[in-house]
């Protein structure tokens, strides 16, 4: 070995180019090296450390890093569900938001640390500016990951407290919504539970009047396996039994269902129960719907014509929409990477356009609910153009059709029921 040698003096002091003796010639190559393991680390922390010999911190580092990667891997794949679940939850959401801010700073401070272990010492100022420029860079790059999974759980708990409200859960809906169900032998199960809610669509008046409803859809979901049917009411139904929840209300025969809404947005005080209600209008909808089919229905979502563009238009570009069938249904066939991408606009106009009942609460057993609607089928059933131009609000095919339940073969309605059904699988 000669005296001087800077590749000698750099394996004499352990191969990591930190001693003074290691020479200008070889500092641009090692301060790469340094600044190139400080940017993999956070994707194989610890590998700075083994290449400066701390074996135990760099194992350490990897152990953690690899035992975090399995559990992801396991939990996404069997816990989807549980996932969905978490993520209507605002209080998991806050801390979702919190662990990913700490992500980011740990791997700022992953990045900064592994250079210092392995930048060589004695570095010229003009060195020492490039090396701290390129790990701050570095650490701009890494947090930016984190700190947008961090957003998107502030917007996700946002939406949800701003949309949905904090008031009881109806007693029916917790039987139907039950996150577990009894996987036993068919023959000793019950029923399938079931969730009826009533989608509304309306055209934004103006500023003093109510909204203009139409698109009346009650949804029917099973709740075991997610198979839903979406029976589309016609808007020009007459002699509507308007019901206040417990007596018949006063209303004018000729007058449609569409008018149920406005006129329970001008006199609130035909809702029976008192309390306050976030739309009157809707809640009397509801509640004569439910009356007039003889079903339960807890809930409803109101969605103005606007925001149901404004969607349509964020969702297309992810999947075309399926003729005959209700937006509602095309909803489902959007792919998450597309929305994610655009979720913020989406979430904007959600809060914009988007009314409804549905307790926050609730949230959890619905979105274990909506991952099985994913996969399950969703048929779409609406009275045939050329039929009965103002038919009776309690057609008995109407009622035939809401009492089915969802996911069974449902049989053409014959003409001479006076009102043909048509029928459209949205699969």
């Amino acid at each position: 070995m000669v005296d001087g040698d800077p590749a000698a003096a750099a394996g004499a002091s352990g191969g990591t180019g930190r001693g003074p003796a290691g020479g200008r010639a070889g500092v641009p190559g090692r301060l790469a090296e340094a600044l190139l393991i400080a940017a993999v680390s956070p994707v194989v922390p610890g590998i700075a450390h083994l290449r400066a010999g701390r074996v135990r911190l760099g194992g350490a580092l990897l152990g953690a890093q690899a035992a975090a990667l399995t559990a992801a891997a396991l939990a996404a794949g069997r816990y989807r569900a549980l996932f969905l679940e978490l993520s209507a939850r605002p209080s998991w959401l806050l801390a979702l938001a919190a662990a990913c801010v700490a992500l980011a700073a740990l791997w700022a401070l992953l990045i900064a640390h592994s250079y210092a272990v392995l930048a060589p010492e004695g570095l010229a100022p003009l060195w020492r500016l490039a090396g701290g420029t390129t790990v701050s860079v570095l650490c701009l790059l890494v947090i930016v990951p984190p700190l947008t999974l961090a957003q998107y759980g502030y917007v996700q708990r946002h939406l949800i407290r701003t949309i949905f409200a904090d008031g009881p859960v109806a007693a029916a809906a917790v039987q139907v919504a039950a996150r577990r169900m009894d996987t036993g032998d068919a023959a000793r199960r019950p029923a399938a539970p079931r969730l009826n809610v009533l989608l509304i669509g309306s055209e934004p008046g103006a500023p003093q009047a109510p909204d203009r409803v139409g698109g009346i859809t009650l949804a029917a979901v099973d709740a075991r396996s997610g198979a839903t049917t979406l029976l589309s009411l016609p808007d020009g139904l007459r002699r509507v039994p308007v019901w206040s929840g417990t007596e018949p209300v006063p209303f004018p025969p000729g007058r449609p269902l569409a008018d149920v809404y406005r006129e329970g947005a001008a006199h609130p005080e035909l809702l029976a129960g008192g309390g306050p209600v976030r739309d009157p209008g809707a809640e009397l909808l509801k509640r004569t719907v439910a009356h007039m089919l003889g079903l339960d229905v807890p809930y409803y979502v109101k969605v103005d014509a606007r925001g149901v563009r404004e969607l349509a238009a964020t969702t297309s570009r992810a999947a075309p929409a399926k003729k005959g069938c209700p937006f509602w249904a095309n909803l489902r066939e959007t792919r998450p990477l597309a929305v994610l991408k655009r979720y913020q606009r989406l979430a904007r106009v959600l809060i914009n356009s988007v009314k409804t009942d549905v307790p926050r609460r609730l949230l959890p057993a619905l979105a274990g609910l909506a991952a099985r609607i994913e996969n399950a089928e969703i048929t779409s059933l609406r009275p045939a153009a050329g039929g009965p131009s103002a038919p009776r609000a309690d057609h008995p095919a109407l009622r035939a059709m809401a009492a089915r339940e969802p996911g069974d073969p449902v049989p053409a309605v014959r003409p001479a029921s006076g009102l043909p059904i048509l029928i459209k699988s949205c699969n």
